[in-house]
Order: structure tokens, then sequence, then C-alpha cells
């Protein structure tokens, strides 16, 4: 899913696909050589990633090879594989990032990177932090948490900036072979305040289930989550009587956008 715009003007393409799988790209409209462009791209799977690499290519085919482009890529792909965790396995981020640095990008925005290693890796690199979107939800007076000790600099961080108090919970491992039993929540009863779970990524959401039904006798209120990006695989009936409402700033395509519990902000 992309879409290039120069100043307030869309650039129309089209994209095509082989019966062998290969993509094509063609841009249709007329581009000035001193235009810079923009590049939006949510990119949800290979194809998508492909069809970036391609449009570059045809932008720069169309209007000269020193255009400026600047890239906006809220999730980045890959980022949650930033180490090499087992011999012989390749190290994700690292190859998606030099497929970006590759194109040349004047700048490249991502919202909420899972991981620090990727600025280091990406050029020309901003990070729209988190509290940018926190900022958007309704507070009333909640109460963040930060679900993992991974969570735990970035939540403290948007709970400063925001003026907002926040406990921590952690992963409780089984010492024989890592294996989650459990979650603990740092905090004393909260009487009537909300809590408000963020993080940066939702899967299947196992972690912030477990979660939700340790914090649910710490509070006479309501438990929020939100997620910066909803991949939500499992769907979001898995948190229906543990989560009163669910938050998003960049859902996945096919999470139904319309689901009651849930709101993009």
């Amino acid at each position: 899913m992309l879409s290039v715009s120069s100043g307030l003007n869309e650039v129309v393409y089209e994209r095509l696909k082989f019966s062998g799988g290969e993509i094509q790209v063609r841009v249709k409209s007329t581009i000035g050589k001193g235009e810079e462009l923009g590049i939006d791209a949510f990119l949800f799977s290979s194809d998508d990633i492909m069809e970036l690499v391609l449009l570059v290519d045809a932008l720069r085919r169309a209007a000269g090879a020193h255009i400026k482009i600047h890239l906006i890529c809220p999730y980045l792909p890959y980022a949650r594989q930033d180490r090499v965790c087992a011999a012989g396995e390749s190290l994700a981020l690292k190859v998606m990032c030099d497929i970006i640095n590759g194109l040349d990008f004047t700048t490249v925005t991502v919202w909420d990177v899972h991981s620090d290693v990727a600025l280091a890796l990406l050029n020309n690199a901003y990070n729209v932090h988190q509290r940018e979107f926190v900022s958007r939800v309704r507070r009333n007076d909640a109460v963040l948490v930060a679900p993992d000790a991974g969570a735990i600099k970035k939540t403290l961080e948007t709970a400063k900036a925001l003026g907002m108090p926040m406990v921590r919970a952690d992963k409780i491992r089984s010492v024989e072979d890592g294996s989650i039993t459990g979650t603990v929540v740092y905090s004393e009863h909260i009487g009537d305040k909300d809590f408000l779970i963020v993080d940066d990524i939702c899967d299947g959401g196992r972690t912030f289930i477990e979660l939700a039904k340790v914090l649910r006798p710490l509070t006479n209120g309501k438990i929020y989550l939100y997620i910066t990006h909803g991949i939500f695989s499992k769907g979001l009936e898995v948190f229906d009587g543990l989560i009163d409402g669910i938050y998003t700033a960049n859902p996945f395509p096919h999470v139904f956008r319309k689901h009651s519990m849930l709101t993009i902000v």
C-alpha cells in the first residue's frame, strides 16, 4: 500500500503483477526535474517491499537520478529481528535497512520503531515517538502500564512527557527452559482510575491478555490498550471481557476497522 505525492499533488502510477509473480511499476504522471517527492509506504507484505523498490527506480527514471524523495514508512518490516539469536540465521533488520538505504532517500520517517538498532542502521532516519500517538488517546487520568522489561524505557519517556503516572509489569519465566509461566504487576490498587497498557506492536495478543487478567483486580476502573502497530493476528475477539477498548495508530489491512472495541488515533 503505497502512495506518492509532490507537494499537494498526487503522483499517479500503476502496479502490474505478472502470472509468474513478478511486479512491475509504471509512473503515469509527469514529474518536474526540481520537484521533491514523498512516498507513504505501508509495507505489509514482501510484494509491498518490492513495489517500493521498483517505484523509486521508476520515479528516478522519470524525474532524474538526483531527485529528492522522502519516505514515510510507519511500520518497519523485520524490525523485530534486531539480533542474531542462533548460529546460521540472517539478521533480518539489517537486510531490510540495507534495502532502504540503497534507495537513497533524503529522509526516512518511521513510527514508534520496535528497536533502536533500526535507527542506528537506517540512514537519515527520524522516529515518531510513541508519546506523539498516546497523547491522542482519551486518558481520564489513566495510569500507564509498561507490559514487560523491554517496554519500560519507552513507556517511562511517554509518561514523563505527558505527565502521567506509570507502573511496570514483567513476565515470569521458568528457570529451566525460559518459557513464560506468568505475569507480575508492580502496583497497588489504583481505585477508580483506568489502566492504559502501551506498546509498539500487538501480534496475537497473549502478553496483553495475561497482563489484563492481573490488572483487573487492581482497579475499579477500566483497562485500555494502546498499540502503535496493530497486527492482531488472532483477531480482536481474544480481548473480549478483558480489555475495554483498544487504540491503534496503524492497524494492518485485515483488521476490521469498525470493530466497536477499536479506535484509530
